[in-house]
């Protein structure tokens, strides 16, 4: 004979409250924290603290409940802007927040009537290359052996794709 419990439970899900800040120096630790966790080459604090510091930079930060799980830093120059970093929480990423952080910088580009974005991916980033692939980034060029990677005492190049999003409404 086999004995089946069955036991009812009450599904309950938690609100989840996000939302985009500018980031400050004050949030420069926690952003730090983020980047050394979340990248292989992380940027210094230094570079960090000088990007938020720059006039010609947006900086922002995704809140979750209140905590940064993720941030976007951006150039902006006459017409266009870069994309110089985005990072997102390890224990957030392949939940939307990485569109959602490109997708307000995008907002925000557009009210400055900047209507094209630029990046850089290293090509074995086959994870951020998809993200930027469904947002509408197309490859325009590729840099051969820009980018450094170190593996066991051997310096090994990488190269580097560029990527370009037109903005529209």
């Amino acid at each position: 004979m086999k004995l089946v419990i069955i036991t009812k439970t009450k599904l309950t899900t938690k609100p989840i409250s996000t939302s985009f800040k500018k980031i400050t120096q004050r949030e420069i630790e926690s952003v730090f924290l983020l980047e050394a966790e979340s990248s292989e080459n992380p940027w210094t604090k230094n570079q960090l603290s000088a990007s938020v510091s720059n006039p010609n930079n947006l900086c922002y930060a995704l809140l979750v409940n209140s905590k940064i799980v993720g941030y976007i830093v951006a150039m902006l120059a006459v017409d266009s802007a870069d994309i110089l970093n985005v990072a997102v929480h390890k224990d957030f990423k392949r939940n939307g927040y990485g569109s959602s952080l490109i997708s307000h910088l995008s907002e925000e580009l557009y009210c400055r009537n900047i209507k094209t974005i630029f990046l850089e991916v290293r090509r074995g980033n086959l994870a951020a290359i998809s993200l930027y692939l469904s947002l509408g980034f197309e490859e325009i060029s590729l840099r051969k052996n820009y980018y450094s990677k170190n593996s066991n005492g051997l310096s090994i190049k990488e190269d580097g794709i560029i990527m370009r999003l037109e903005i529209s409404t």
